[in-house]
């Protein structure tokens, strides 16, 4: 039986604490110290242990149960009083760990007495990942040792400083995956969704013309990503670069990024990757806490805060409430302001959930809304005037321009409300969940228009039901390994109704899948396996003159639409299956992992793919849908390999992707094969289309930690993706550049109530992206760039002390374009940015 292993280590002042490793097989323990440490034995993979003070290994119970997982890095102390007698010893304490991973209780269980108390102080310090059944927070006790040793010469300073690492859930995962917990969360206060998650390696970000953006990763944009709210697909008008994914980052306990393909367990539409947003747990303990995180930005002067609450009763009962709101003004490039993109957010949700010794039932609802300004210099009445734009440093109209929190025309309006009823049960014969969710995403976009117009000139209503269920049967454990598996189905209903200018059809769609996996553990080899098969049936509903246009450009078979009073009726149905088989190989346990995931996965075309037509503020090209397109199918590989070392940390995966009839999204070129231009009565636009290409993707992402508890280190994280068209070789528009991140850490001594203090200096490389045809866009790849950068964060006082963070942005102002935005085409990226946040638990 394996045991989870927990380390830690400083630089080595002579009593500073060494936890080498230690490892519990079959009831042993054995813990390696050279000096003072903290070990927490967190019971065997898959299960956890607790008994009576004590009580050994060995005497526990087994239950399935996952243990507590320690996430939270704290400092120890040798006590004064023991430096007159050198006294040396181990304490071991039992530690009770909430539904939510806070310390609610401390037991001092053996030891010498004059380290009881520092034990204790220190052992209710500390922060854990809960302890889960299945995937239900439970609480549970956990047992702490400290090992404490003095100073080897009466030279050397009484210090004593530890650094606990635990092992890392994503570990488990055969695919690339990697986790932001919620510190990592805290320090993105304030950004949303694609911002956040930028700090994964392989994740860039899509931005548009207005204060919002999308994720990227391995080169794969939106369209190509699932994200899951608390296991519900986010649904979502995702045509446009400005339409920001609608979830808060602050309403996540945690976030995963799952860098591949993952169509088999996930379903369609996760052909570039999965993004798991999973809330906090509710809490189980009887009492209210609270969380409270304030920011301000200086570029955009936006000041942000939020609160969140979680209250339980000794009768199973737990309820959440949450919120936050943020207001930007104009942002400012490094030589001018960015006319019009003030923006403004708030959220607003809450959760209750009742447990029981088998289940629990939750519901909750989360409402987010954003208005935002859509810049100014995207609007050009002539190609002469685009043209000309596209070769000016600046805007023309840059000097009037001025900072402020009004929003004028062009403007986008959004809102999205979820609302979830959730409920899971287990017993000897494994487990159930059960989900049902409702969403309903309002957009309104407004041009800029005659004085006596009033209303938006583009208004979509998108409503979404879904239901999803899951059965894991028990694990099964024959003499050769355990095995572990489920099925699942899922069903939904989506309709979109439109009203305004020619752009997207009216539809009503009806979709469900079908899914099964198992897991086989064979010691230190895991492999697992997945199933999935797909269908979708679609019909929308063109106006006519959409409808005309696009048989006039010979793009639309009419035996396949029905003609209607007001509408043209074209139904479309589709089915596609997946498949996975992935594997992880402990070659050196707890140092050495490898893993290789070989997919299958499938994506069905968009509505806005097939039939948009047109233009829309949040939308600066003029986009000609294919209603010929197909199925799009991508089938590949990625080998990852993890190094866990006390002096390096890191992670690097090379993968690759062929993907046949990709639908790719790129400039529309006239008959001497330059990029067209689209003059309407509303403006000039690019001109835009949707193509079936077959393409290869590959690359190389990973990152790297030196030194990563010392109190200096170096960290460094990046990525290279390569996308191309097979046929030709050509690279395609939009992949983005080389990147390379760059950090010095420090990490000081603490200084009197400073503590957890951790030091950054930061330099962010982006290459040209030299590899596409300067010729198929409208200009050239922007050149690269080097962003200089800091930050500081740090903990004012013990437990439950104040997080303070500051984090400086192109320190140095430098003027750069970023080629995977839309802004490229009119103006600068914002300059400098300072921001100043404040966090704490109560």
């Amino acid at each position: 039986m394996i045991f989870t292993m927990l380390t830690g280590f400083t630089s080595k002042p002579a009593h500073a604490m060494r936890c080498v490793c230690f490892r519990a097989m079959k009831g042993m323990l054995r813990c390696l110290v050279s000096c003072g440490c903290v070990c927490v034995l967190c019971g065997p993979l898959g299960s956890a242990w607790a008994g009576p003070p004590g009580s050994t290994a060995e005497d526990q119970v087994l239950v399935s149960t996952e243990p507590p997982r320690l996430i939270k890095q704290v400092e120890l102390d040798y006590p004064d009083e023991a430096l007159l007698t050198g006294e040396h010893g181990d304490v071991s304490v039992l530690v009770d760990v909430d539904a939510t991973g806070q310390v609610a209780g401390v037991r001092f269980e053996s030891g010498p007495e004059v380290f009881r108390s520092v034990s204790q102080e220190a052992a209710s310090r500390l922060v854990f990942s809960p302890a889960t059944t299945g995937d239900t927070p439970v609480a549970a006790t956990t047992r702490v040792w400290f090992h404490f040793a003095p100073p080897e010469s009466h030279t050397e300073e009484p210090v004593a400083e530890m650094v606990v690492h635990s092992s890392d859930p994503d570990r488990n995962d055969t695919r690339a995956r990697t986790t932001l917990d919620e510190a990592d969360l805290e320090r993105a206060a304030g950004a949303d969704l694609a911002e956040t998650v930028s700090q994964v390696p392989g994740v860039r970000m899509a931005q548009g013309t207005a204060d919002a953006a999308k994720p990227i990763i391995r080169g794969q944009q939106e369209r190509r990503l699932l994200v899951l709210f608390d296991g519900v697909r986010h649904e979502s008008q995702k045509w446009g670069p400005d339409h920001a994914t609608e979830i808060d980052p602050f309403s996540a306990g945690s976030i995963s990024v799952i860098r591949g393909a993952a169509g088999a367990r996930y379903g369609p539409d996760a052909i570039g990757g999965v993004i798991l947003v999973e809330p906090p747990p509710m809490r189980t303990e009887p009492g209210v806490v609270g969380k409270t995180l304030t920011s301000y930005s200086s570029n955009g002067r936006r000041p942000y805060g939020a609160l969140r609450l979680d209250a339980a009763s000794e009768s199973g009962l737990s309820a959440r409430v949450e919120g936050n709101a943020a207001a930007g003004a104009s942002l400012t490039a490094p030589e001018y302001i960015l006319g019009n993109t003030a923006s403004q957010s708030w959220n607003l949700g809450g959760a209750v959930a009742y447990r029981w010794d088998s289940g629990q039932l939750q519901a909750s609802w989360h409402h987010h809304d954003f208005r935002a300004g859509v810049f100014y210099g995207v609007n050009n009445t002539t190609p002469t005037e685009f043209m000309a734009q596209l070769e000016a440093d600046r805007p023309v109209t840059a000097d009037l321009w001025s900072v402020t929190y009004a929003i004028d025309r062009p403007y986008q309006e959004v809102s999205h409300d979820v609302g979830i009823l959730s409920t899971d049960v287990s017993g000897d014969w494994g487990r159930i969940e059960a989900t049902y969710a409702f969403q309903i995403n309002l957009r309104q976009e407004y041009e800029q228009v005659r004085e006596d117009i009033t209303g938006p000139q583009f208004d979509f209503t998108l409503r979404t039901h879904s239901l999803d269920a899951l059965y894991q049967h028990p694990t099964f454990s024959p003499d050769f390994g355990d095995l572990e598996g489920g099925l699942g189905l899922q069903g939904s209903f989506q309709e979109n109704v439109y009203r305004g200018l020619s752009l997207i059809p009216n539809y009503r769609g009806f979709s469900g899948g079908l899914f099964g996996y198992e897991r086989l553990s064979l010691g230190r080899v895991d492999v697992e396996a997945g199933a999935r098969t797909d269908a979708l049936s679609r019909t929308a509903y063109l106006r006519d003159n959409d409808y005309d246009a696009h048989v006039r450009r010979g793009t639309l078979d009419e035996s396949t639409c029905e003609p209607l009073d007001t509408t043209v009726r074209c139904p479309a149905a589709y089915t596609a299956g997946s498949f996975s088989l992935g594997a992880l190989v402990h070659v050196v346990p707890e140092r050495l992992d490898l893993k290789l995931d070989l997919s299958t996965a499938s994506r069905f075309p968009n509505v806005d793919e097939l039939y948009l037509l047109g233009s829309a503020p949040t939308f600066p090209v003029y986009a000609n849908g294919n209603p010929d397109l197909g199925l799009e199918t991508a089938r590949g590989g990625s080998l990852t390999a993890g190094l866990r070392l006390d002096a390096v940390e890191a992670e690097a995966s090379v993968y690759g992707q062929l993907v046949d009839d990709y639908i790719y999204f790129a400039p529309e070129l006239n008959a001497d094969g330059e990029p067209r231009l689209d003059v309407t009565i509303r403006g000039t636009w690019p001109s835009w289309g949707y193509h079936p290409v077959d393409a290869v993707f590959y690359g190389v992402d990973g990152s790297l930690s030196l030194a990563p508890s010392a109190p200096v280190g170096l960290e460094a994280r990046g990525g290279i993706v390569r996308a191309e068209a097979r046929d030709t070789g050509t690279h395609l528009i939009g992949t983005p550049a080389d990147q390379l991140l760059l950090a010095l850490v420090g990490r000081p001594p603490p200084l009197g109530p400073v503590r957890e203090l951790t030091v950054r200096a930061t330099t962010d490389l982006v290459a040209t992206q030299s590899r596409v045809n300067p010729g198929d866009d409208f200009a050239p790849p922007p050149p690269g760039y080097a962003l200089f950068g800091g930050s500081l964060d740090a903990q004012i006082g013990r437990r439950r002390g104040v997080r303070v963070g500051l984090d400086a942005r192109n320190l140095l102002n430098t003027t750069y374009r970023e080629y995977t935005s839309l802004l490229r085409y009119y103006a600068d990226q914002p300059g400098r940015d300072v921001r100043v946040r404040l966090g704490m638990d109560f």
